[in-house]
């Protein structure tokens, strides 16, 4: 049996390293492209809500307004990983609205099970469709369709790769090499094709660490209230941030470790907040919330 296309080994191994570079090449083009974003629409002040979907998706939304609700007393937790109403209030948010009535609609409702469900709610993913709008986060399907026809260029060269290690194979030539080409091409497609459920754009991106910048340095005292409190470190930070050590246990519980996020600033706060967390003041954005919210 004949070598295909004519060449031999030494060739097509050279060929190969020089179309895997240019097609790991075509889906970095692709992916900055998404990133970039194409909206002309100006960015507003952006509520709670919104910079907490825009730190963590959907996801964060509703954790921020669990912390909310906790400090507000609405809501309050259990040992058991569960949360429970206490009172309800008519000039509730929208997305608190939607915590409260997925919290009345189960009993002893556990978090993991209540985040997931309020994060299909309309009212949160109206909050995303916003964002879109102002070019700060990606269309899921967006991001996936673009991603899809970028790494087409990966799967040809795989396909082409794998049918010459077939023929190496029937011929009894060696595909040491080849094989570690098909593996190496494989793990590309897998990393560079990865998109994570929540994809910002550059602008979101810049967006963020101005807010983050401004919830640190707290120089805009118009914004402290936005930033302070058990709620402002979780709009960052997730649940692994709230600041009293009992409710945040508790919380932690029965929901995931997906709430972490790569945004530590006010993780210092999680390690100290031991000595309020028997206090209500600490849970309540009072104390210890309230002074490691502000980052002073």
């Amino acid at each position: 049996m004949q070598r295909p296309w004519g060449l031999s080994g030494p060739e097509f191994l050279q060929l190969y390293w020089i179309g895997l570079a240019l097609a790991v090449l075509v889906v970095i083009i692709v992916r900055v492209r998404v990133r970039a974003g194409h909206s002309n629409q100006p960015v507003r002040s952006l509520d709670m809500d919104e910079l907490a979907y825009l730190a963590g998706g959907p996801r964060r939304v509703v954790e921020t307004s669990i912390a909310r609700l906790l400090t507000s007393g609405e809501l309050r937790t259990s040992r058991r990983g569960t949360v429970q109403v206490t009172s309800t209030s008519r000039s509730l948010n929208p997305v608190d609205r939607a915590v409260i009535t997925d919290s009345q609609r189960y009993t002893n409702r556990t978090v993991n099970l209540m985040i997931p469900a309020v994060s299909r709610d309309g009212v949160v993913t109206a909050i995303g469709q916003r964002l879109e709008d102002m070019g700060l986060v990606v269309s899921p399907d967006v991001a996936k369709s673009a991603l899809r026809k970028g790494s087409v260029v990966l799967w040809v060269l795989l396909a082409v790769g794998v049918v010459r290690w077939v023929n190496g194979i029937a011929i009894s030539a060696p595909v040491g090499w080849l094989t570690l080409q098909l593996v190496v091409t494989g793990v590309l497609i897998w990393l560079l094709t990865r998109r994570g459920k929540h994809l910002r754009t550059s602008k979101g991106n810049r967006v963020l660490e101005e807010a983050r910048t401004t919830s640190s340095s707290r120089l805009a005292t118009s914004d402290d209230a936005l930033y302070a409190g058990a709620a402002g470190m979780v709009l960052f930070g997730g649940l692994v941030t709230y600041p009293d050590l009992a409710v945040r246990s508790s919380l932690l519980a029965s929901s995931s470790s997906a709430s972490s996020s790569s945004y530590t600033g006010y993780s210092g706060c999680s390690s100290s907040s031991s000595s309020c967390s028997s206090g209500s003041s600490c849970g309540g954005g009072g104390g210890c919330g309230g002074g490691c919210g502000g980052g002073s």
